[in-house]
Parts: structure tokens; C-alpha cells; sequence
């Protein structure tokens, strides 16, 4: 019966913990979508590779939070009227990719510097710079 009584404090605890855990509202967050071309470079600075994609970010300027897509960035280190500064780690199956990023929010331009470090050896460590333009999506 102890035993009970224990794990019943121990569950009601953690219930009310987790209730007060922040919870993102997505639905009142600005949407920015970045059209992003990046460049990849090898140890040598010669470019292998030149990619187009796009991000899409939702901004929580009330809390100073920013997701990608509806997930949460690594680090944040400069969230203002001016500019946001995050750091993204991105796990593949044969690399992980470190992204510093910063978004202008003067003139909505997305700059970001990677480092690729590939499973595979014989590839080694890469690195990639892009550079993008940011429009708010309604």
C-alpha cells in the first residue's frame, strides 16, 4: 500500500509538472518561407556541389522562439526587431551538418555557414555557405 501511495505522489507530480510545460501556438506565428541557394565546398575550396532549397520558419516574436517548420532550432542567439541568429544541427544518414544561420529582417535575406562532416572518410569535412531571400507567407 506504501508502495501505491508512492507512485500515485510520484505520477500527480509529474502531471502537474508537465502541465505548466510551454506549448507553441503555431497558429499565431508568423510564417517566413527562405528560397535558399547554397554552395558546398571541399578541403581544397573547390565547390562540389551548388543546391537550391527552402525553409520554412515559424516566428514567435511574443516569446523570442523560432521553429523550423514546427521544430524547435538548437540554439538561439540573437532574436530581435533586427535580426535572428540560430544555430541548426542536422543529422542525415551519412552526415551531420552544423548550420549557423542569420535572417535579416530588415531586408529578409537568410545567410547561413555549414559545416559537413561525412561518415565516409574518404569525403572528410566539408564546408558550404548560402545565401537566400525570405518572403512572410499569409
Amino acid at each position: 500500500m506504501r508502495k501505491l501511495l508512492l507512485i500515485l505522489t510520484f505520477l500527480m507530480v509529474g502531471v502537474s509538472v508537465f502541465a505548466d510545460a510551454f506549448v507553441p501556438d503555431f497558429d499565431k506565428m508568423k510564417v517566413l518561407k527562405c528560397e535558399i541557394n547554397e554552395t558546398i565546398y571541399n578541403q581544397q575550396n573547390s565547390v562540389v556541389a551548388q543546391n537550391k532549397y527552402h525553409r520554412v520558419f515559424c516566428l514567435d516574436d511574443e516569446n523570442h522562439q523560432i521553429y523550423l517548420q514546427k521544430a524547435p532550432v538548437d540554439s538561439i542567439s540573437t532574436y530581435d526587431e533586427g535580426q535572428i541568429q540560430m544555430y541548426i544541427q542536422t543529422l542525415t544518414d551519412d552526415s551531420i551538418i552544423a548550420e549557423n544561420i542569420t535572417l535579416n529582417r530588415f531586408d529578409n535575406t537568410y545567410n547561413g555557414i555549414s559545416q559537413i562532416t561525412y561518415d565516409n572518410e574518404i569525403l572528410g569535412v566539408r564546408h558550404a555557405k548560402s545565401e537566400g531571400i525570405c518572403t512572410l507567407v499569409d
